[in-house]
């Protein structure tokens, strides 16, 4: 027993004199040596050069204490910055003892300097992926993550102080240059916070963020809490809740406030297309399912429209889809001028093609078209326009490849509708726009019934709006653009505001006859014009008053917004004052100029011999009427006679009496 225990004895003294003259040797043992082998490790280990400029220092102990100056990480050799994540100085703590069970137990971790740059190439390869240069065919070899929250390391305190981090998308033209100040943790109550400031493409950046300790982000199976409030710009958001397993991003319980002044500000934030629009503030609930982000129980406003419904925003396939189903109670018509590339601002507050234009220049968004595919329906209950409350607008919008679909789109205006569909290819070379609209029974009277001349105003309107073009911005499409447009307003009358408008001796000349202050009646009003490359030319322009017939012909270009129209009237009946004498419409749609010369003859526009003549074009309106209905019972009967002229060549629809009398053989010419 004795030789046994002098044996134990040798051995616990060979042990403490191996253990002792290894602790010397690490004592004494200079780590810089040691730099070369490390970086060669983990360069292996990364398939990216590291590097260790500075000192290693290792102090032994219960914890050890390791700084490492000057590390250095390459970047991706696609990139034009060669140094991905720089470090001035990594002072840390770290518990050798857990080490043996395979934890990480840091007391403390001390970033100063710090320089990370993670960005994505055009093609969208992401330098944080290490796998080689070809990321696609080393996926197994991305940086490993984390299964859960039990995964991650200790960390009692950590430090960060001069901070830069910086994150590139080119593809949706992200770039953010932020400052991290100070990210600050600890074990119980304490919190993680995390401040920075910089520049996210372009605008002002600033983020502030607060969540539960380092050690409850471990160890606490209850949801982790989470806290950030951030300002890009003039765009605002807060963030508030919790997630039930934060390194999986599962279990997300976040309420979400968002406003600024303009919705089209959130694209490069959030990718998600939308218009330009007035100050907006909306807040829901954000949650998260697999590859799917909904915003639910959405509630705000959009400048003076109401907005509520549920957005998802499906992250799995090639491109981002989105969803929704939206609806505003009370929607004003003014919120949606962002959707035709007008603001709602008003006019000064987007670009034309020059001075005294109106038609928007604003460019064809193709990237918001090409970027995401949707799939989003919007009601809006009531839409207030300037003059009058409409009904229902009823909208799917369908984006696919940068395709828009608008189908259904429809209106609801003065008990009747614009119906039809809409298309604006933007997966094409060049743009291309192609709109089907047709118009139905809209009665003026129910239309104006919220404004002071909503008794003045009469007649029921039916048309179609065919028109196709091509073009970088809204201007080129319709200046390259080709269809037809036709609209008849049957048995109305015009406000006296109106006419009042107009410079009376204008109407006199044109043979209409005034009554005061009494709004003026008319049979029928006709407008039928082609569009040709842009240029709109009049096939008829037909205003029928019991007295007159006012016929307008000319043309509009929408490449320059100029006018050149003639207008000329013809009475059924001899007028003693009337001089009939043409009047010109010429100027621009923003600056129109109206006037007479006096020296012009009116034979210049009567050279039609008969009225039939004049009215022979009205029979290319057929396809927007029904004669052979009760819908449009005055301007069936101008039609019928433009297609029979030895029946008008002595008057038009109507006795010359007034709407009140019913054209023959047409049912009696009530109010409409």
């Amino acid at each position: 027993m004795a030789v046994v225990k002098w044996i134990g004895y040798g051995l616990l003294g060979l042990v403490v004199t191996v253990t002792a003259g290894v602790g010397i040797a690490l004592a004494v043992f200079d780590w810089n040596d040691a730099r070369g082998f490390i970086a060669r490790q983990a360069s292996k280990a990364l398939n990216r050069e590291v590097a260790i400029d500075g000192d290693l220092n290792v102090r032994l102990g219960d914890p050890l204490r390791i700084r490492v100056e000057g590390l250095r990480v390459a970047n991706a050799e696609w990139s034009d910055d060669k140094t991905m994540a720089e470090l001035r100085v990594l002072d840390l703590q770290l518990r050798p003892w857990p080490l043996l069970r395979g934890d990480f137990e840091f007391p403390e971790i001390r970033l100063t300097g710090p320089k990370l740059l993670l960005e994505k190439n055009r093609e969208g390869a992401a330098n944080w992926n290490f796998g080689g240069p070809d990321p696609r065919k080393e996926a197994a070899k991305e940086t490993v993550k984390p299964e859960d929250r039990t995964d991650l390391p200790i960390i009692e305190t950590l430090v960060v102080e001069e901070g830069r981090l910086r994150f590139r998308d080119p593809t949706r033209k992200i770039d953010i240059d932020s400052g991290v100040n100070t990210a600050v943790g600890g074990n119980g109550d304490q919190e993680v916070r995390l401040e920075g400031k910089g520049d996210f493409a372009g605008k002002p950046f600033t983020l502030t963020a607060a969540g539960g300790s380092l050690e409850y982000l471990r160890d606490d199976p209850k949801p982790y809490p989470l806290r950030v409030e951030t300002a890009i710009g003039k765009t605002r958001g807060k963030i508030e809740g919790s997630i039930a397993e934060p390194v999986l991003l599962e279990g997300v319980d976040l309420s979400v406030e968002l406003r600024g002044d303009d919705l089209a500000d959130v694209f490069p934030i959030l990718g998600i297309p939308v218009p330009t629009t007035r100050p907006y503030a909306i807040s829901g609930h954000l949650g998260r399912e697999g590859d799917v982000w909904r915003f639910e129980g959405m509630n705000g406003k959009v400048g003076e429209s109401d907005l509520s419904g549920q957005v998802a925003v499906d992250l799995g396939g090639e491109r981002p889809r989105i969803t929704g189903d939206l609806t505003s109670r009370k929607l004003a018509a003014i919120d949606l001028a962002g959707f035709i590339g007008a603001s709602p601002e008003g006019r000064g507050d987007y670009p034309t093609k020059g001075r005294e234009r109106i038609i928007p220049a604003t460019e064809v968004p193709l990237e918001k078209l090409r970027t995401a595919d949707m799939d989003v329906k919007f009601r809006g209950e009531h839409v207030e326009a300037p003059f009058s409350t409409l009904d229902a607008l009823d909208a799917r919008a369908k984006l696919e490849n940068g395709r828009l679909v608008l189908d259904p789109l429809s209106l609801g205006v003065g008990g009747g509708r614009v119906a039809g569909t809409a298309v604006l290819d933007g997966g094409r070379k060049t743009p291309a726009l192609d709109v089907n609209l047709d118009v139905r029974q809209i009665k003026l009277a129910r239309l104006f019934r919220e404004t002071a001349f909503a008794q003045e105003m009469g007649g029921t309107a039916s048309g179609r709006i065919q028109l196709k073009g091509q073009g970088t911005t809204v201007a080129n499409i319709l200046g390259s653009s080709d269809g037809k447009l036709g609209v008849a307003v049957d048995g109305g009358r015009i406000t006296s505001y109106a006419v009042k408008g107009l410079k009376t001796n204008i109407l006199e000349t044109l043979g209409v006859v005034l009554s005061g202050d009494k709004p003026l009646p008319f049979n029928c009003l006709v407008a039928d014009v082609t569009v040709k490359d842009g240029l709109v030319e009049s096939r008829a322009l037909v205003l029928d008053t019991p007295e007159t017939l006012v016929t307008a012909d000319g043309t509009i270009n929408l490449r320059s917004e100029a006018m050149d129209m003639t207008v000329l009237g013809r009475a059924k009946s001899p007028q003693i004052f009337a001089t009939h004498v043409p009047v010109h419409v010429r100027g621009t749609l923003g600056a129109p100029d109206i006037g007479v010369n006096a020296t012009e003859s009116a034979a210049r526009g009567a050279a039609a011999v008969a009225l039939g003549v004049l009215l022979t074009p009205l029979a290319s309106v057929l396809p927007f009427l029904d004669p052979g209905s009760n819908e449009q019972p005055h301007c069936g009967e101008l039609v019928r006679n433009a297609r029979s002229p030895s029946n008008s060549s002595t008057g038009s629809s109507g006795t010359g009496k007034g709407r009140d009398a019913a054209p023959s053989g047409s049912p009696s010419g009530k109010s409409q």
